[in-house]
């Protein structure tokens, strides 16, 4: 009775709160989901945050959506967000974002969900607004994503070790590199205030 409950929920994912309210008419809510949770029809992400089993068997896992959620405020970055826009060939283990909250690390049943800290002149600028069938999450630009990344892992390198860690080591595609919106580029590089972040954006508008 009490799982068939979750049957009628649109989201694969689901609060403790929420469910409070859907099984209000039972004598102990907090029960009745340690059971669920004991029996597998719910897996828990973190304190709060459940994931419906039978709804992410019968669907993609929105991983976006989910990180967008987990912690916050955030937005999906990063590796990740480099494999979604299919600059990166290699298949990515795990979901990166970026928050303006202390860094942290989720290892749940179906991965890891990485956050690294950002300021907030940093955080704002180059993030967009996606949809699918669940919804809107917030990700990175290609533009953000990659300036994040040599932001986050590329500290100290010149122009061309930058450009052979991204065409050899990322094995990104010169063409692809070739196609970023450069203006947004720089407009991303201003407010970072990072050398690294404007030698990216001179490594691109050179090529």
């Amino acid at each position: 009775m009490i799982a068939r409950k979750l049957y009628t929920f649109e989201t694969p994912y689901i609060t403790t709160q929420t469910l409070h309210v859907m099984l209000q008419d039972y004598k102990n809510p907090k029960d009745c989901i340690w059971r669920l949770v004991q029996s597998g029809e719910l897996l828990r992400l973190k304190n709060g945050f459940f994931l419906i089993r039978h709804l992410i068997e019968k669907a993609p896992i929105p991983f976006e959506q989910i990180a967008n959620l987990l912690y916050g405020p955030s937005y999906v970055s990063l590796e990740y967000a480099l494999s979604f826009y299919g600059m990166i060939p290699e298949g990515v283990f795990g979901c990166t974002s970026m928050t303006l909250n202390p860094r942290k690390n989720f290892r749940t049943a179906i991965g890891t969900f990485s956050y690294r800290h950002l300021s907030q002149e940093r955080y704002t600028v180059g993030v967009s607004h996606k949809e699918n069938q669940l919804g809107g999450f917030f990700l990175a630009t290609p533009e953000k994503a990659l300036a994040d990344h040599v932001f986050q892992l590329c500290q100290g390198m010149t122009r061309e070790e930058l450009l052979t860690d991204l065409l050899e080591s990322k094995r990104i595609e010169e063409d692809s590199l070739k196609t970023l919106d450069k203006k947004a580029l720089w407009h991303i590089a201003d407010a970072y205030h990072s050398k690294i972040v404007s030698t990216l954006a001179e490594a691109i508008s050179s090529l």
